[in-house]
């Protein structure tokens, strides 16, 4: 805390001591006028033209003091002096009521030690000992002018000048003396000790009110969601990334037990049961998985970790739940097996290719041979024909495992994707696929690069187009379209891409099916080899691409192709 932070704040504590002293004046002021009222009505009515008419005159001016200070209190800038001011007239009153209460004999001299007291809480030990100072002048003043006769103090007998010697006087002003100071000091240390204790307290309090503010932005800062249990599995507190993975608002949560937001989870959760005095836990899972599906539908994975919440005590008293949004990671862990299961069959791909490839060419140029040169009838003509088309199925599916386990040597090059697309389209009106009617669309950005070989781009877009043909039966739409796009992660621009989407009205890919159709061998047509669209993921993740997959799976699918863009290629 700074020094000017520091000043204001004992000014403020300052303040506060002297409105307090204040008040306290008025109600010490006000049982005096009480008192005085009672002791004139019923015990000494005759000492009305005496003492008792001082006592009326001291609080009237108590009053009155009072109001001036009151007044004055906004406007006084300088606390200290102004608290000095007001004590100072304090011992003057003391000492006044001393007088006309009987001097020496008066039982109010108790009231300077309240004084010296006051000082010593508001300005601490040079304030007591001063008041100290200031009490003892006054009080040995008045005992030294009733001693010597100068001044003659109400309720004080006639003969007791008299009475007392020298040596009484000078041991009641001694024994006050030193009750004065000894009261200054030991309530100054009191009043110092505690405005020390204070300053420690509120620094404690200080770096206690920040390690909860860094504890709750933390909490309510990381992407992990939180979630804390009472020992009924009730929730207690969800930080906001729990809120927005559940899909729920914090007062839609709390106090719902688990079991209704994650019912797949509770049997994994361990809470500590009391037995005969003996404490039993349950076996803790450290990592658990489960599929979730929110309010509004959406499939998550999340991943969770529990530990015990205790309290100061040591004792349980619920959970803590942390758990991460999966999903993601998920779908990278599906592809790493879908490569991993792609290394496979690409090495078996080469074996079968070795072995089928040349058995294959002689076979096929040998059925060629006999179909020349011998004559057949109309069913062994048939026969040949089908013998023929099988090998040259045989032979494509060879050549496909070629290409999938042993990629060609590409050029490395800039391509115009519309150009590319404008060419496997003017391909595809050749082919007896589109004997259907069916309708071709275009939404082409121009002057869109991306490096990648112009052969592979085109069996890429091939692949696509003709399957999405294939898919729609009977007739439909078939929509191409390209355009710049920005990728983003986490809120940060990471790079423009090239968006190369393929759509098509067919019956769309079964929810079922979706992750499996990249997987090699895996098809749902009839005379398909399962390799198409494993080539074209392969090609695709070759050139720093993406590739994914959009379906309901009851009408239409669009395949959509992300890849870097490149600079225009230089004219030849």
């Amino acid at each position: 805390m700074s020094e000017l932070g520091q000043d204001s704040t004992e000014n403020r504590e300052l303040l506060g001591k002297i409105k307090w002293l204040m008040l306290l004046r008025l109600l010490f002021a006000t049982f005096l006028l009480v008192a005085t009222v009672v002791v004139q009505a019923r015990a000494y009515p005759t000492f009305f033209n005496t003492s008792l008419l001082s006592l009326y005159i001291l609080t009237g001016v108590i009053y009155f003091l009072t109001l001036c200070y009151a007044l004055l209190l906004k406007r006084i800038r300088k606390h200290i002096l102004f608290a000095y001011v007001q004590i100072l007239l304090d011992v003057l009153f003391v000492t006044a009521m001393i007088y006309v209460t009987g001097g020496i004999e008066s039982i109010f001299s108790f009231m300077y030690i309240l004084t010296i007291i006051n000082a010593a809480i508001m300005l601490y030990r040079r304030g007591g000992l001063l008041i100290a100072s200031a009490s003892s002048i006054c009080y040995g003043s008045l005992l030294d002018l009733q001693y010597f006769n100068i001044v003659h103090p109400f309720y004080t007998r006639a003969t007791g000048l008299m009475t007392y010697s020298i040596g009484y006087y000078f041991y009641t002003l001694l024994m006050n003396i030193a009750a004065f100071y000894v009261v200054a000091l030991l309530s100054s240390y009191l009043a110092e000790e505690l405005r020390r204790s204070s300053v420690k307290l509120k620094a404690k309090q200080y770096d206690l009110d920040q390690l909860e503010l860094l504890h709750r932005n933390i909490v309510q800062s990381i992407s992990t969601g939180l979630i804390t249990l009472n020992d009924r599995l009730k929730i207690t507190y969800l930080n906001p990334a729990a809120q927005v993975i559940c899909g729920s608002g914090y007062d839609e949560l709390e106090g719902r037990y688990i079991g209704d937001i994650f019912p797949k989870i509770v049997p994994y959760l361990s809470i500590s049961v009391a037995r005969g005095g003996d404490i039993e836990r349950t076996q803790r899972q450290k990592g658990i998985d489960i599929d979730f599906e929110r309010q509004d539908g959406t499939m998550l994975y999340l991943g969770f970790s529990q530990s015990i919440l205790r309290d100061p005590g040591g004792d349980d008293m619920g959970l803590i739940l942390i758990f991460q949004d999966l999903t993601e990671f998920r779908l990278m862990q599906e592809q790493v097996r879908r490569m991993d299961r792609l290394a496979v069959a690409g090495e078996l791909a080469a074996g079968i290719a070795h072995e089928i490839k040349n058995p294959l060419a002689s076979l096929s140029g040998s059925i060629q041979m006999l179909r020349d040169e011998v004559e057949f009838g109309p069913m062994q003509q048939r026969l040949m024909d089908i013998t023929m088309r099988e090998a040259e199925r045989l032979n494509a599916l060879v050549n496909e495992f070629l290409l999938f386990s042993r990629p060609e040597k590409t050029v490395d090059q800039s391509v115009e994707v519309n150009q590319v697309i404008m060419d496997t389209l003017e391909m595809l009106k050749n082919s007896p696929e589109l004997s259907r009617p069916i309708r071709i669309e275009k939404n082409l950005t121009d002057n869109l690069w991306v490096h990648i070989d112009a052969q592979r781009l085109q069996q890429v877009i091939w692949n696509l187009v003709l399957n999405a043909v294939q898919e729609m039966t009977n007739s439909g739409r078939l929509t191409i379209a390209t355009a710049v796009r920005t990728n983003r992660s986490g809120g940060e621009v990471e790079q423009e891409v090239a968006e190369i989407s393929i759509a098509d009205t067919g019956p769309g890919i079964l929810l079922e099916n979706q992750g499996k159709v990249f997987d090699p061998f895996f098809t749902t047509k009839d005379q398909g080899t399962g390799l198409g669209l494993t080539i074209v993921h392969r090609i695709v993740e070759d050139y720093g691409g993406k590739i994914f997959l959009e379906s309901d799976g009851r009408s239409g699918t669009i395949f959509t192709l992300h890849f870097p863009l490149a600079e225009e290629s230089p004219k030849e």
